[in-house]
């Protein structure tokens, strides 16, 4: 029974788990960075020509980068933090953030605080500010209006190795601009009748109720267990305490009885003869009338003559 049990509770689990997506800052790496634009690159939001890092999530949920850092300096990871009150600091699926090496992380959320120079490395760290997530190194000899790439070459893997291409943004840039498609649409897409909520649903219930009466029934042993300490066996320590605790105990009882025995002689049970005898004939108790009589006491208290008023008559 415990076996088929465990194998249920195991299903019930793989069926819950089996559709998460990943949604860590691992899944993401930089996919392209441009270090010199020329007139054929794009412009920024403010008309201006500056190099740009891509960043793309190679996993299938959405991922917050916000509290996350770029920079091309080893020794200072935290060189250009990325904001976290920005609700646009969140990548879907498949899709890419682009952020404009300005120089001035003031002008936006999707700016950073240095200019990309040949040869130096880019470096995504985690929001721990330790952890590189991601690096590319841009070449010493990286022609202008060229971009390094990192171009998958195993998609089922997901590596990727670099090269340089013409400068040109992904088309899935979208900067948390987009409308991702949220959980409840995409169950109700994926689920038009409910079957699959509603099988969840009540493997849900089932699994908590087994834990609740495995939880239950674990607990009255506990229970029951504490309550008889040695197996109910009665041990030296506990005659002692016995003793001790004023409780009549066989061995008590015995020792009690044969001093008794060798105290008591024939008066004695003489004596308690005649005693029982007088108790069960009730010759032993006074005859009383049950009256109470009253009589009146004269006192200071009670003088006519020493009182203010006159009883009444």
């Amino acid at each position: 029974m415990k076996r088929i049990l465990l194998i249920l509770f195991s299903a019930v689990l793989a069926a819950g788990f089996s559709d998460m997506r990943a949604q860590n800052v691992s899944d993401l790496i930089i996919s392209e960075v441009m270090a010199e634009p020329d007139s054929s690159c794009i412009l920024d939001d403010y008309g201006r020509q500056a190099g740009w890092i891509e960043i793309f999530n190679k996993s299938q949920g959405t991922v917050n980068y916000g509290g996350c850092f770029l920079s091309d300096d080893r020794s200072n990871l935290k060189k250009s933090p990325i904001t976290k009150s920005d609700n646009r600091t969140k990548i879907g699926p498949r899709q890419v953030a682009l952020f404009y090496a300005s120089g001035d992380s003031h002008d936006g959320t999707f700016y950073v605080n240095f200019q990309i120079k040949r040869g130096s490395t880019i470096y995504l760290v985690s929001n721990d500010g330790r952890t590189i997530v991601d690096s590319i190194a841009v070449p010493a000899t990286l022609p202008a209006g060229k971009s390094v790439v990192k171009s998958a070459h195993d998609l089922r893997q997901m590596e990727f190795e670099t090269e340089a291409e013409p400068a040109a943004p992904s088309p899935a840039t979208v900067n948390g601009t987009h409308e991702t498609e949220t959980g409840a649409q995409k169950m109700a897409r994926e689920d038009e009748h409910g079957f699959i909520l509603s099988i969840v649903s009540v493997s849900v219930v089932f699994c908590a109720l087994i834990i609740l009466w495995w939880l239950f029934s674990l607990l009255g042993k506990v229970s029951g267990s504490s309550s008889k300490p040695n197996g109910g066996k009665e041990t030296a320590a506990g005659k002692v305490n016995a003793k001790a605790s004023g409780k009549l105990t066989p061995e008590v009882a015995a020792a009690i009885s044969l001093a008794l025995d060798q105290e008591m002689n024939g008066e004695v049970y003489a004596a308690i003869s005649t005693a029982l005898h007088l108790y069960n004939e009730e010759s032993v108790h006074d005859q009383e009338s049950f009256v109470i009589t009253i009589r009146r006491k004269e006192s200071g208290w009670n003088n006519k003559e020493q009182n203010f008023r006159q009883l009444p008559r």
